[in-house]
């Protein structure tokens, strides 16, 4: 298989692009991937010489777009009016075949956007859903599907976030027989609003489904995929990353107000930095979109050189396990399994 080629959009994200373009330098030197830069070329290569200087100095492409797509902009009015921004130029360059996967930390909505207006959804799925992995007690970790790419949502496209998180589960994190679970105000079969009643009945119907899971349980890691409207998973992702780095910062103000704590605080420092380390961005990096035609990851806005290095990761992976004609094959299973079922009885 040749080296992937992701086209990384450094234009959109908080931090700026410097910090953008150094994870994308550094992802190209740590794995075995092209990095494409999408964005202002004389801001590219300005860092490009800093970068240069330290003995970073392997040539990389450029593709020149001076226009922004800003976390303000409405999504379908900046993808349809900003034809020269780093976001739609990137996604086109993925289109036309120069690129297997596109990498972004912009406004998440145009993300979404522009992949739908370029490369189209997946036969099959009516929605797109964005992914997130996050850790669990157990040490293994969670994919929750969707976080945010569609706040309202029918029984069917959860049906289908549901055999996308399966695949994914198995493809990226080698989870052989993933078990699925509904976000639920509670583990009872008829608890739920309208919503997840319907989902519930559409779920048995696949294999290893676990029924539903509280927010509260999620951590436990009794479940390999949950399944949700983005929403109420927008909401959840946000309150673990909130509360997580609360944990992180009531430690460390414990650690200050006491005074044998603050003798110990350097035998402890290690682990704190590890456990931050465990719960961060920067540890898995980038949300996959998953449902388009193409390899899509969504970095968090706020995302750092580390965060970006990391969604290049799980951008090469999900090329190399060839995640979209696995998805597409999961999809067709599950047909000609409801096919079978229909004829049976």
């Amino acid at each position: 298989m040749p080296r992937p080629r992701v086209v990384l959009d450094v234009q959109g994200g908080d931090r700026g692009p410097a910090e953008v373009i150094a994870g994308g330098i550094k992802a190209s030197s740590a794995f075995d991937v092209e990095v494409i830069f999408a964005g202002d070329q004389g801001v590219i290569l300005g860092e490009m010489g800093r970068w240069a200087k330290k003995r970073f100095k392997k040539k990389h492409e450029i593709l020149h777009a001076p226009e922004t797509v800003t976390m303000d902009d409405v999504p379908t009015q900046a993808v349809r009016k900003k034809k020269e921004s780093s976001l739609v130029k990137g996604i086109e360059y993925v289109r036309a075949g120069k690129a297997s996967a596109f990498v972004s930390p912009a406004n998440t909505g145009a993300v979404m956007a522009a992949s739908l207006f370029n490369l189209g959804r997946i036969k099959g799925i009516a929605r797109p859903g964005l992914a997130a992995v996050i850790p669990t007690v157990k040490g293994k970790n969670v994919l929750i599907i969707d976080v945010g790419a569609n706040v309202d949502c029918e029984p069917e496209n959860l049906k289908e976030f549901a055999i996308m998180g399966k695949v994914y589960a198995q493809a990226i994190l080698g989870v052989a027989n993933p078990k699925i679970g509904l976000l639920n105000i509670g583990a009872e079969k008829m608890k739920g609003n309208d919503l997840a009643l319907k989902t519930f009945y559409l779920l048995e119907q696949l294999g290893d489904f676990h029924g539903n899971v509280e927010g509260n349980t999620i951590l436990e890691g009794e479940v390999d995929v949950v399944v949700c409207d983005g929403f109420a998973g927008n909401v959840l992702l946000k309150a673990f990353e909130g509360g997580a780095a609360a944990t992180v910062e009531f430690m460390k103000s414990a650690i200050a107000k006491d005074i044998l704590a603050s003798l110990g605080a350097v035998v402890l420092y290690p682990a704190l930095k590890k456990f931050k380390r465990k719960i961060s961005a920067a540890q898995f990096g980038g949300a996959p979109l998953l449902g388009v035609r193409n390899v899509v990851i969504v970095a968090h806005g706020n995302s750092d050189a580390e965060a970006i290095k990391s969604a290049i990761r799980v951008a090469v992976e999900s090329v190399q396990q060839d995640l979209i004609d696995k998805i597409e094959l999961g999809l067709s299973a599950h047909a000609q399994h409801l096919t079978t079922k229909e004829v049976t009885t």
